[in-house]
């Protein structure tokens, strides 16, 4: 029988006492597990390059920049690795761009062991086709410094699978379904379609859910989700303008 691939977590925090305290968390919930504790960004993007890493352990604050960023990466190269934000300092700005990446959690320091350990093995349990306790990998964040569009891109960069409801402030509500990074289906009410992903590109603020289990609809929208995303940016301008 072949050896079971062992969970493999990288932890990203400059201070030495979180690193140890995050790592004794794990091996004491998961003895195998291999864990990797760096201080930096520069020495995170290493590793990031020599390990498949099944999970990511990211504070916010870091001495050579911000674990926010190091998001991005992730989307792009571990698009299907879980991540779970820590923060000393959990400002609601930080929380929406974490929750928009579809981050596993977002934990306010100083960190409670047994809950983190408990968490880290309900992910490997759901890697390894064990059902987990709590529905965690889905979100809900509000539109502050993130707007539709950023959100949208952030999909597309990490090659999702998923279907996002969109809610604008007055209660207008969307959906947009992505199928590998690519934009294959929106709704707006009556509309579908580029006309409906249009209209939802134009909110301002507002909240976006991650659905569970949504019915797959027949493409409505084809072509790649850069021009679609241009050509959407300019609608919500001419439609701004006109009303001006």
């Amino acid at each position: 029988m072949a050896e079971a691939k062992k969970f493999h977590t990288l932890v990203l925090d400059d201070d030495r006492a979180t690193l140890a305290l995050v790592s004794q968390a794990i091996r004491f919930e998961m003895p195998d597990a291999v864990v990797l504790g760096v201080p930096s960004l520069a020495a995170a993007r290493i590793l990031l390059e020599r390990y498949e890493f099944d999970l990511f352990i990211l504070d916010i604050h870091l001495p050579d920049g911000s674990g926010i960023d190091f998001l991005y990466e992730i989307q792009i190269r571990k698009p299907d690795a879980a991540v779970i934000m820590v923060t000393g300092e959990p400002l609601p700005e930080h929380r929406d761009q974490a929750m928009a990446f579809g981050v596993l959690n977002f934990i306010e320091k100083p960190i409670n062991p047994r809950s983190l350990g408990a968490l880290v093995r309900s992910q490997r349990e759901k890697i390894q086709g064990v059902s987990p306790t709590g529905d965690t990998a889905f979100f809900s964040a509000s539109l502050t410094k993130l707007t539709t569009l950023d959100i949208i891109q952030l999909k597309c960069l990490g090659h999702a699978t998923v279907v996002l409801d969109f809610i604008a402030r007055d209660h207008r509500a969307g959906r947009v379904y992505f199928k590998d990074g690519e934009i294959v289906h929106a709704e707006v009410g009556p509309l579908q379609g580029v006309d409906a992903f249009n209209e939802i590109v134009s909110w301002r603020g507002g909240q976006v859910v991650e659905v569970k289990d949504a019915p797959e609809p027949g493409r409505t929208i084809q072509g790649d989700w850069q021009n679609l995303l241009m050509h959407a940016v300019q609608w919500a301008d001419e439609q701004r303008q006109g009303s001006g």
